[in-house]
């Protein structure tokens, strides 16, 4: 039977969209309340089933992620930059939030075919975008395989990072990573709502027509057992990970130096930083028993590191290009990860810059060096500054500042008296990027990571806890304890369960803007990780799903509430 559809009121459409805005933002920090997360979808979901006008219902989803990353995002105004707050704060803002018309684009051509459930389709779009969001545009595998390794993508809030404090719920990471986590909560969402929608009084207030909703009973009542019962496995794993798994053993023992320097400071001092980070070194260095390796912050040492490239004649370079000892780390007889500047020498007029961590090794030579893969945009390169040298003035560097991307994942050697250990470092946001950690486990796998960073540009800020709450994730999803120290906070340490064992302080608001030296011994577990070898296939899965649902079934004319009309 053909019905026209009535009109939703503005109100009736723009109001749920925006209601979730703020769930979800209340669902990450500085409110972390995470269990309003299971829900905080369900009302922007009444956008795919609304019988409203397609440019008001696009509009209103677009605004519903507009006001959910300006409010998630305001850390970035926080920052001592001004082009912080008035240029990358609205840009990024814009550019995220423009996932969520998408999104609704999407799940209403899937929903118009009637093939795939809403508790199906939400989840595969929601995450299929995630990935996307987290590598669009230059982070794909296959273009860095060509040579173009700067990385611009954005893989923050993740609907499964709202979940970081449930470890029960976080453990599947290391079989599907953080992706997986956001299925299982974008599939709850996607069950409230079907739920909710089939309520008359929730469709008139809506503005629906009062009839028979898409789901029958029968297809709903299999929804559920199938929503409730993956929720059920993931806890059940969760459960199974936590409490049936070897204790791992105790590995080197380490001091996490965690400076308290803004980021102007940093900038325009490099005295006051090489004095305020000595002394926290020699604090350090006094630990009894002495610790096997003292952890420095991302570019913490202000005085480059000279290198010459493997494979070029030494004697053609420079007289400071010639490695020779540093008098500076002479006095510290224990191992040292310094975060710095390195300055490699490739031959005549060609001199690279790299945001590294270096080994010093206790009888003060030069170790093996990491260099930063994924690099921030504006602070640590320009993009397209050879075509458009206007570009430069967004740099909130006094001087040109441009890094090369590194090329390798270093495995850095740690003797010790209790045994030969092995660890990668990922510098920074690098973090936050799943493909990038997971590589130090394949292969010739490492006993743990180090994170070091400075996060001194956003001065005590909600960014602090979200960047620590995503390093949980990394650890679960590599089996591996995650050691971060950090310039301004949250220094810890992770356990391969997610588990934070040690802060700077009680609590983790307590860890920001102080300065510590962190005393820790690092928990050596020997899982191996599934998601590691695999990879990303859920979310590429999940792409192809949703590919395949446009591709197939007949297409409807139109719907009306959620109600199909041929």
């Amino acid at each position: 039977m053909n019905r026209e559809p009535t009109e939703p009121t503005t109100l009736r459409v723009f109001a749920p969209a925006l209601l979730s805005s703020v769930l979800l933002w209340l669902s990450y920090f500085p409110a972390s309340l995470g269990p309003l997360a299971w829900g905080a979808l369900i009302p922007w979901l009444s956008l795919v089933r609304s019988p409203a006008r397609p440019w008001k219902l696009y509009l209103a989803a677009w605004l519903s992620g507009f006001v959910f990353f300006a409010l998630a995002l305001h850390w970035i105004a926080a920052a001592v930059h001004p082009m912080m707050k008035f240029i990358a704060w609205p840009a990024l803002t814009l550019y995220c939030s423009l996932y969520f018309p998408l999104a609704l684009c999407w799940m209403r051509r899937i929903d118009a075919r009637a093939i795939v459930p809403l508790v199906g389709q939400v989840p595969m779009v929601w995450v299929g975008l995630e990935f996307v969001r987290m590598h669009f545009p230059t982070g794909f595998p296959f273009l860095e395989e060509t040579g173009w390794r700067h990385h611009i993508g954005f893989g923050w809030y993740f609907l499964g990072y709202t979940q970081h404090a449930w470890l029960e719920m976080i453990q599947i990471a290391d079989l599907v990573g953080v992706y997986g986590v956001s299925i299982v909560v974008a599939a709850v969402n996607a069950l409230g709502f079907v739920w909710l929608s089939r309520k008359e009084s929730v469709r008139s207030w809506l503005g629906w027509p009062a009839s028979v909703p898409r789901e029958t009973d029968f297809q709903l009542r299999w929804s559920a057992v199938g929503v409730l019962g993956l929720v059920g496995v993931t806890w059940g794993y969760g459960w199974w990970q936590l409490n049936a798994q070897p204790k791992p053993r105790e590995g080197p023992a380490l001091a996490l130096m965690q400076g308290n320097l803004h980021q102007d400071a940093r900038n325009a001092r490099g005295q006051e930083m090489f004095e305020h980070y000595t002394r926290l070194c020699d604090e350090a260095a006094a630990l009894r028993p002495m610790p096997d390796m003292i952890v420095w912050p991302e570019t913490s040492f202000p005085v480059d590191w000279y290198s010459i490239a493997p494979g070029v004649d030494p004697q053609q370079a420079p007289e400071e290009f010639l490695w020779r000892p540093n008098p500076r780390v002479w006095k510290w007889r224990t191992h040292l990860l310094v975060g710095l500047n390195g300055r490699e020498w490739h031959g005549p007029n060609r001199v690279y810059r790299y945001n590294s961590a270096q080994m010093v090794y206790p009888n003060t030579t030069g170790g093996p060096r990491y260099d930063k893969h994924h690099l921030v945009p504006f602070t640590e390169y320009i993009p397209l500054a050879d075509i458009f040298p206007f570009m430069k003035v967004f740099s909130p560097y006094p001087a040109e500042y441009q890094c090369k991307p590194g090329e390798s994942f270093t495995r850095f050697d740690l003797p010790t008296a209790t045994g030969h250990w092995k660890f990668g470092v990922i510098i920074c946001y690098e973090d936050s990027d799943p493909s990038l950690a997971r590589q130090y486990v394949r292969g010739d796998p490492v006993d743990f990571l180090v994170n070091i960073s400075n996060d001194g540009w956003f001065d005590g800020s909600s960014e602090h806890e979200e960047h620590l709450a995503i390093c949980r994730f990394r650890a679960v999803e590599c089996r591996r304890a995650v050691v971060r120290a950090v310039n301004m906070g949250i220094s810890a340490l992770i356990d391969a369960d997610g588990r934070i064992l040690a802060l700077p302080a009680e609590s983790w608001s307590q860890s920001k803007k102080i300065e510590k030296v962190m005393h820790v011994h690092v928990p050596i577990d020997a899982r191996r990780s599934i998601y590691a070898q695999i990879g990303d296939l859920l979310p590429l899965v999940c792409w192809g799903g949703g590919v395949m649902a446009l591709l197939l079934g007949p297409r409807s004319r139109r719907t009306v509430g959620g109600d199909l009309v041929r």
